[in-house]
C-alpha cells in the first residue's frame, strides 16, 4: 500500500471497471526521464511505504541526471 506522497493515486474507469492508478505527470520532471525510467518511478509510487521507499527515492529519481554520478540508492521490488 503507498503512503501516496505525492497525491498521484486515482481512478481509471474502463468500460465499467475500476482500476486504482498512479499518474507519474504528478512529479515533477518525470515527462524527462526515458520510458525505462518512468516505468521504475511508477512502481516506486505504488509501493512507496516511506521506509524502504521513501519520497526522497521518488524524488532522487524524478530529477536524474544521465550526466551525473547517481547519489541516491532505490529499492526496487
Amino acid at each position: 500500500m503507498s503512503t501516496n506522497s505525492f497525491n498521484s493515486k486515482s481512478t481509471l474507469d474502463v468500460s465499467g471497471k475500476s482500476y486504482e492508478i498512479f499518474d507519474i505527470s504528478k512529479i515533477e520532471g518525470a515527462s524527462n526521464l526515458p520510458f525505462s525510467l518512468k516505468i521504475l518511478l511508477e512502481n516506486l509510487l505504488r509501493t512507496e511505504d516511506g521506509a524502504n521507499i521513501t519520497s526522497a527515492h521518488i524524488k532522487a529519481l524524478a530529477q536524474w541526471d544521465p550526466t551525473t554520478e547517481p547519489d541516491t540508492e532505490i529499492q526496487f521490488t
